[in-house]
C-alpha cells in the first residue's frame, strides 16, 4: 500500500471521526488541530479508528504523529513496513 492508498484511507477515516469536516478542505501538511480545532477526544477517536483499520498499534506517546493527514500516513506506512 502506497502513501497515497494511505492518504485516502485516512482521509475518510477522519471523516467517520468528524463528520462536519469536508474532505475537499483538508489540507494533509497541516495540523489538525489548526485546521479545524481537533481535539483530545477527536484526536483519540481518530488514532483509534487508524488502529483498528491498518492493524497497528498506536501508543498514546505517538499521538502527535498523528497530527496531520500526511505524518499520519508516513506514520501508518512505517508500521506497515515493520510488520512485513
Amino acid at each position: 500500500m502506497d502513501q497515497n492508498q494511505i492518504l485516502t484511507k485516512l482521509l475518510a477515516l477522519l471523516a467517520s471521526v468528524a463528520p462536519d469536516i469536508e474532505s475537499d478542505s483538508v489540507d494533509a501538511e497541516r495540523d489538525l488541530r489548526d485546521q479545524f480545532d481537533f481535539d483530545s477526544m477527536d484526536t483519540l477517536h481518530f488514532a483509534a479508528a487508524v488502529s483498528e483499520e491498518f492493524g497497528i498499534e498506536i501508543a498514546e506517546a505517538e499521538y502527535p504523529r498523528l497530527a496531520s493527514l500526511r505524518a499520519a500516513a508516513k506514520f501508518v506506512e512505517e508500521r506497515l513496513a515493520a510488520k512485513r
